[in-house]
Order: C-alpha cells, then structure tokens, then sequence
C-alpha cells in the first residue's frame, strides 16, 4: 500500500473567478463561497484541474493514454491507477481549497456586454456583470493511498505520484474567464509538504524516477 500526502498553496496575484452557476438580481455571475462567506475553490473543481493537467503531461511524456473502460483487458495508465475508472475507484482525496482564517479577501465586480456567442453579437441593451476575488492565498491538501503501483525503487514515491505532483506543478490558470486574464498563476502551486509513506520527500529528486519505458515494461509484465 502506498501512502501519500500533499499540502498546497495557491497564490493568485490577480482577480480569479470560481462560479456559483447561480445568478442573483444585482450579479448575473457571482463567485463561489463557502458556509463562511468565503471564496473557495471546492475540491470537485480541483480534482477535475488537476485530472486535466495529469492526462496532458501523461501524453506528453508518452505513458499509456488512460484506458478505455469498456475493454475488459487493458494496461492501466499512471492517470487511471491515480484518478479511478469507471469501474474502479480512485484513491486520490481533494480538500476545498480555502484562505486563512484570518485573510479577509475581497470582492470586485464588472460589467461587460453580453453577448450571442453562436453569432458571435453583442445583445442589445444588455450587460452581463461578474463578480470577481481579489489576489489571494489559498490552501488545501490532497491524500492518496493506492495498492500495486510502479516503484523505481523502494525509497521514493511510485512513478504515478511523480506525475501528479508534476501535473500540480503545470497547472497554470483556475476557474473562469481565464481568456481575459482572470485565474492566471504567476508562480506555480507550491507544494509545501510532501508525506510519502509517512516520510518526507525531497521534490529535487523525483522528477529523475520519470521513465515510461519502465513503467510500461512493469504494467506489462503484471
């Protein structure tokens, strides 16, 4: 069984936007808030940041692509053993992601014209206004316990959790309205701890154990 914990922090140092999907009279698009009047990133967003960014890196590295879970018989995917299938369920947990008890974060909103997006128009007389945060620290942690991963060895974390902390690492914008500048990180997630098996892990030396041949040599011979 293997055991790992994450602790991060998500700097934004600009205005970000993580949306209700609930209109209100004075605000067409407010943001996300919890049972503190906070603005938060709920942990089902982030899973779901994370998840895309570990398929990308995963392609781009050239592990198995994640499986289709129809087929009976098939090479699982550092990204499948990480996330679940269909079938089989993940053993990554997510935490909301939420500011400090003492972090007063405010909010901004703007107005903008709304527009038909199929005809690419703006409608007449109509303003469509979003809420907004202002530049904040977030904080959250992830937990995983996973049977049956490949190790290069014994002393570091398998192959699959080296992915995931680099696909952390590779998240670069959250929420929405990311094409207007909203939800931009300038710096990446920092991951302040890494528990793996109830040691600490240097993150320096990792990134060395990234070997798909490896890892496709191993799920091959199991």
């Amino acid at each position: 069984m293997h055991r790992i914990q994450l602790d991060l922090e998500i700097r934004f140092p600009n205005r970000w936007h993580i949306g209700s999907g609930e209109g209100s009279l004075m605000i067409d698009r407010p943001i996300r808030r919890d049972s503190r009047n906070r603005p938060f990133i709920p942990a089902t967003t982030l899973k779901g940041i994370i998840r895309q960014s570990c398929e990308k890196l995963s392609r781009t590295l050239g592990y198995p692509e994640p499986s289709d879970p129809h087929q009976p018989e098939r090479m699982y995917s550092p990204v499948d053993q990480l996330f679940g299938t269909k079938f089989e369920p993940g053993g990554l947990f997510f935490r909301n992601a939420t500011p400090d008890d003492n972090e007063n974060i405010q909010t901004l909103t703007r107005n903008r014209i709304a527009r038909y997006r199929v005809m690419n128009t703006a409608r007449n007389q109509h303003h469509l206004s979003t809420e907004y945060a202002a530049p904040a620290t977030l904080k959250t942690r992830i937990d995983g316990r996973h049977a049956n991963l490949v190790n290069v060895t014994d002393d570091y974390p398998p192959i699959a959790y080296c992915l995931l902390i680099a696909a952390i690492y590779a998240v670069e914008r959250i929420g929405g309205d990311k094409s207007g500048g909203a939800g931009w990180l300038k710096d990446p997630i920092t991951i302040t701890k890494i528990d793996y098996n109830g040691s600490d892990v240097d993150t320096g030396l990792l990134f060395a154990l990234f070997d798909p041949e490896y890892y496709i040599q191993v799920r091959g011979a199991s």
